[in-house]
């Protein structure tokens, strides 16, 4: 006979970033929430990420201008954004419901989207930070993108004015600005862009707090409890899990990029592919960088804490992959430490994390009922922008679980537009 779990207003699938904000505002609501998480909270996409909460970077993954740049580095396996060649239908069709999404229209409406949703996003880090027990890093020291040719720096420049639009603030930043503001960075730059109200945390510590929020408001964690299936009954769904059975009335989805085959065991279509990303440390050294950098062009980010300097970078569309290909590494690391002093970082001897973002083809995140299910909600896709856009997320999703105006029009996450 297997153990029952007892019941809940509301079964969150995924104990990530995402999953955790969800759970804490429906809590805030009046909802019983129990999360349930197949391995360890927050150690999925949001245990090792760059840890970055900046608005000027909450863009849709699909942007013109950028698409035939990257059809370009597709199959080399040192660039930035790369497909390992294959046969592959579900590959196929994302690209092209991806191309078509990489138009000017779609691409400001889920900018406008994404950055109203960060920006709320960030301050609520920002309070959480306060209030925490323990601090998880948080700083709103700015974000520097710096760039190595005119080309790039006008393109950025162009970008940052529409991001202006939405109430993003930035310096541009000559050579000279640069070498006096950011002695960190010794490489070839010819000018830069300064967004003073960006921010940066370390990524697990700050899913820990939002953990410890939510646990005082009550919301139950199970650990290694991973759902088998799900069957709708008469007063909402019967939850089968590895460790026993819970009953509750609605189900939201925030498995991160397994929402997609997770969603199939329930008749969902969730157009949803995994882009690997790496990160790794690298020992502090002087001078040691002032704010986040990224390196514009090579797709990098630095990620200064107070006793390290974390390298993130790639975009590697792989599925559900989860293999270190360590010449990848090794490229992102030689193309950070052509731009700072890294000293020797010898990547077969240190720690590489490795998290897959969930991609939807228009770059934009599902936040929302599911198509055709009643009780079935979705908070996924959020590709590189979960850490900066979970908690706005979570208060959006349950927003529209309990009947409330949204304060923020979710028209462009819709999880039934697929």
């Amino acid at each position: 006979m297997e153990a029952s779990l007892g019941r809940a207003d509301v079964a969150v699938v995924g104990g990530g970033v995402v999953g955790v904000a969800c759970a804490l505002e429906l809590a805030r609501r009046g909802a019983d929430v129990r999360v349930l998480e197949r391995g360890r909270l927050g150690h999925g996409c949001s245990y090792g990420n760059a840890g970055w909460l900046t608005a000027s970077l909450a863009l849709p993954l699909a942007a013109p201008g950028q698409t035939l740049k990257a059809l370009g580095w597709l199959f080399d396996r040192e660039s930035p954004f790369y497909i390992r060649p294959r046969f592959d239908l579900t590959l196929a069709s994302w690209l092209v419901r991806f191309l078509a999404n990489s138009r000017q229209a779609p691409f400001e409406r889920g900018a406008r989207a994404l950055i109203e949703l960060s920006r709320w996003s960030v301050d609520f880090w920002e309070r959480l930070e306060r209030r925490a027990p323990e601090s998880f890093g948080f700083a709103r020291n700015g974000l520097l993108s710096v760039y190595e040719n005119e080309k790039s720096l006008a393109a950025a420049e162009r970008r940052a004015e529409l991001t202006a639009r939405f109430g993003i603030p930035y310096e541009i930043w000559n050579v000279e600005t640069i070498r006096r503001r950011e002695p960190a960075i010794c490489g070839d730059v010819i000018g830069g862009l300064f967004f003073p109200e960006d921010a940066l945390c370390d990524p697990y510590p700050a899913v820990l707090a939002l953990v410890d929020a939510a646990k005082r408001l009550g919301v139950r964690f199970e650990e290694q409890a991973e759902v088998l299936d799900i069957t709708p009954n008469g007063t909402g769904n019967r939850v089968r899990t590895s460790r026993g059975v819970i009953h509750a009335k609605e189900i939201v989805i925030a498995a991160g990029v397994w929402s997609g085959s997770f969603g199939r065991r329930l008749g969902l279509r969730l157009p949803m592919l995994g882009a690997k990303g790496y990160s790794l440390l690298a020992r502090r050294r002087e001078p040691h960088p002032a704010c986040s950098i990224y390196l514009a062009e090579r797709k990098i980010a630095i990620s200064p804490h107070p006793n390290a300097l974390r390298i993130s970078g790639t975009l590697e569309l792989v599925g559900e992959d989860l293999s270190v290909d360590r010449r990848r590494v090794a490229a992102m690391v030689r193309g950070a430490g052509q731009m700072l002093d890294l000293g020797e970082v010898s990547t077969a001897d240190v720690d590489v994390w490795r998290g897959l973002r969930p991609c939807m083809p228009d770059g934009m995140p599902a936040i929302g009922r599911a198509r055709g299910a009643r009780n079935v909600w979705l908070a996924t896709g959020h590709q590189m922008t979960g850490l900066k856009t979970a908690p706005g997320t979570g208060r959006l999703l349950a927003e529209l679980i309990s009947g409330e105006t949204p304060t923020v029009d979710p028209a462009p996450f819709r999880a039934d537009r697929f």
